[in-house]
């Protein structure tokens, strides 16, 4: 390594073990091993031919995401269009031709995603020693009736073969709420990972029951679980058992757990009723705060709901609940939960340590027992059909062994069991 006149000057002035520690300090950094798309986009000078927002040509991917599909219009017919990538530091984007030759992508240039085609996009790092592989598409929006039936029978490990992931089948789900994007419920099993690289997978919050379920089928189980000394260590001490609809961001999990958990997609339809199958077992361990504090005469409660939300603001900005305020937006025009109710009646979510939001006595009805439960929605916002019918409102179905487990608080061991989950639309 060479060194100007200026840095030998400094250098002739310092002890010789000063020196050494300063050219320590200014070698050469190591490459970056990073090889992910952070964001994808395409450019149209008139996107609503195609899709049905402005902000649906831009998609943030998420670290564990590979498949990356843009839905559009039922009519559109995509061709070639310019593509932008953002990709970790140094790494450097490769487009794959169906003959395996690459050739490096200059953000901009035209792709082409005609005939339901597949763009496959290497990414490789700075170091050149790791790469991955992605495809990027364009999903024609299928029409759907809305009405959804949906179990939890289609489940298999992720690619890292630690914890289960569920796909659903229902083909009107398919079509509306999951299709084209991801046809996947989300978990926390992921963030529980962090936490616990050496469970088996059936030591997740979240896995399936062989048999379990009311008519003898699969069933899913929720489970609070500790997440053990590095949870102590960034105050996050349990894992609550979840399933939602929408996306997980495990790279920013530790960071802003309630950020990271993002609810809801886009829905064509209203609904106007949600029913499932649950049984219910609290935990046996003393209900804790996020401290790890036992919390007297309290009883962890288990929590289901839909939530039907406008998916936009005033100003065109796309609109996205997450954990701070799924249940409170005022973007939020329907609601259909299993009842709570608190000590103190003039608290309010999301909870921020100031007032008691859990009750000795609860009024969900859930128990050990299987049994339906039919919850209608209760719209405090009218729903616009030209809006709904452009794809204007998103819906959120969620469940959660803990109801205030997204706050690291509930009782350890408490289970929920949930199985034929129903969301019946407005004709």
């Amino acid at each position: 390594m060479q060194f100007s006149t200026y840095t030998m000057r400094i250098f002739h002035l310092l002890p010789l073990a000063a020196v050494c520690a300063l050219a320590s300090c200014i070698s050469e950094e190591p490459m970056n091993t990073e090889c992910d798309i952070e964001q994808v986009m395409v450019h149209l000078d008139d996107p609503s031919g195609m899709f049905y927002h402005d902000y649906d040509t831009l998609q943030t991917v998420s670290s564990t995401e590979d498949s990356i599909r843009f839905l559009v219009r039922s009519y559109a017919r995509p061709g070639k269009m310019p593509l932008s990538l953002r990709v970790t530091d140094r790494a450097v984007p490769y487009l794959v031709a169906e003959d395996g030759s690459e050739t490096p992508h200059r953000n901009g240039a035209l792709v082409d995603f005609s005939g339901g085609k597949s763009v496959k996009v290497r990414v490789v790092s700075e170091d050149r020693h790791w790469s991955r592989l992605y495809s990027i598409s364009m999903v024609n929006d299928v029409p759907s009736e809305g009405d959804m039936l949906l179990d939890f029978n289609n489940y298999a490990l992720d690619a890292s073969g630690k914890y289960y992931v569920w796909t659903v089948t229902d083909k009107n789900a398919l079509n509306g709420l999951f299709g084209a994007s991801d046809p996947t419920w989300k978990n926390g099993n992921p963030g529980y990972r962090l936490s616990a690289s050496s469970a088996k997978p059936m030591d997740y919050p979240s896995v399936p029951v062989v048999g379990g379920g009311p008519d003898g089928s699969a069933c899913l189980k929720l489970e609070t679980k500790s997440t053990g000394a590095f949870g102590n260590m960034v105050n996050m001490r349990m894992a609550a058992g979840s399933m939602f609809v929408g996306e997980f961001d495990v790279a920013n999990a530790l960071k802003d757990a309630l950020k990271a958990t993002r609810f809801g997609r886009p829905f064509k339809h209203k609904p106007v009723r949600f029913s499932c199958w649950l049984k219910f077992e609290a935990g046996e361990s003393p209900y804790q705060d996020r401290q790890g504090k036992p919390v007297e005469g309290v009883v962890d409660e288990p929590d289901a709901y839909i939530v039907v939300y406008r998916n936009q603001d005033e100003e065109g900005h796309e609109v996205q609940l997450d954990g701070n305020d799924v249940l409170t937006s005022p973007h939020i025009v329907g609601v259909a939960r299993l009842p709570h109710h608190y000590k103190n009646p003039d608290a309010t979510l999301p909870y921020n340590g100031g007032g008691d939001l859990e009750s000795g006595d609860p009024i969900h009805g859930v128990t050990g027992e299987w049994r339906e439960y039919v919850m209608d929605v209760q719209y405090h916002k009218e729903v616009d059909p030209e809006i709904l019918a452009n794809n204007g409102y998103s819906m959120v179905i969620g469940f959660a062994c803990s109801w205030q487990g997204a706050y690291f608080r509930g009782s350890l061991g408490t289970r929920m069991y949930v199985d034929n989950v129903r969301v019946v639309c407005e004709k």
